[in-house]
């Protein structure tokens, strides 16, 4: 985990008596590469501020020598300590590189014991 989640800003989901999901898009472009980052997911008590998001994703993909396979799990892992979720898909796409190579990694979890894959199935793709 990483010592940057303290950036994470949450507050209490007063719906959840009801399936709520949750998608978030950011675009950042760091000194090394752009990037677009997507988080989606079905909340349980807390809900990720989106107003701090920005920040806290920016120091991480700031990270110096670190692949998007090694940054997406990190991300996902920090979301689920800070706002334990009972589903999370996190997906980072990397601006192609100089030999025109994009890079999409998603990771998924859920608490366990949480099954809804009829809910799942009708989200809509984050990236078109």
């Amino acid at each position: 985990m990483t010592q940057n989640k303290d950036l994470i800003a949450l507050h209490n989901n007063t719906h959840r008596s009801r399936s709520l999901s949750v998608a978030l898009l950011q675009d950042l472009t760091t000194a090394q590469t752009a990037y677009r980052v997507g988080i989606r997911y079905i909340p349980d008590k807390l809900l990720l501020d989106p107003e701090n998001l920005p920040a806290y994703l920016e120091k991480i993909l700031s990270q110096t020598d670190v692949t998007v396979d090694l940054l997406a799990p990190e991300i996902i892992e920090d979301l689920m300590d800070q706002v334990i979720p009972k589903w999370i898909e996190v997906t980072l796409e990397q601006a192609p590189d100089q030999q025109n190579q994009k890079i999409i990694v998603t990771v998924e979890d859920r608490q366990p014991n949480w099954q809804d894959d009829g809910l799942l199935l009708r989200l809509p793709r984050l990236f078109p």
